[in-house]
């Protein structure tokens, strides 16, 4: 049996990564999506979470990109990199797909004012922090709000 280990990677020298995640519920619709700025050590940069409604997976994964990304821009982080479980993500943005086209065309936007950051996949177990932080929006799911955490929160801490 061949082992992998799967776990977080520090980012190239003068570079941000940004990990993502979404979750949600199909019977209610409603969404979390959660992000975490790192520096190439590790240390945490900022991170948010917000509740939301999406009207599938892949809408509310895409979502948690594009606050990312809007977040990124507000910060005026340059040089970053993205990482996300959802390998659809990465599909979607490099096709001319139609479903969620407007939130598709505003993430490609984003990451062209941001110069083009690297789009890749990372397993959850390499994303753990922005999916604790999509599943908190979730536990206590308020519409629409985003809450920024300039520190880690206590639920990340371990």
């Amino acid at each position: 049996m061949i082992q992998i280990e799967i776990r977080w990677n520090k980012p190239p020298q003068n570079t941000i990564k940004l990990n993502i995640d979404g979750a949600f519920s199909k019977s209610t619709l409603e969404a979390g999506l959660g992000g975490v700025f790192r520096n190439k050590n590790g240390d945490w940069i900022f991170g948010y979470c917000k509740s939301t409604y999406a009207s599938s997976v892949m809408h509310c994964e895409l979502m948690a990109l594009h606050e990312g990304l809007k977040i990124a821009q507000q910060l005026d982080l340059p040089n970053i990199e993205i990482e996300t479980d959802s390998t659809d993500t990465i599909s979607m943005l490099n096709e001319n797909n139609r479903n969620f086209y407007n939130l598709i065309l505003e993430c490609r936007l984003l990451m062209n004012q941001l110069k083009h950051p690297i789009l890749r996949h990372n397993f959850r177990e390499g994303n753990v922090i922005a999916h604790l932080l999509e599943k908190e929006a979730v536990k206590n799911f308020k519409v629409l709000k985003c809450v920024h955490h300039p520190r880690p929160p206590c639920f990340v801490e371990p």
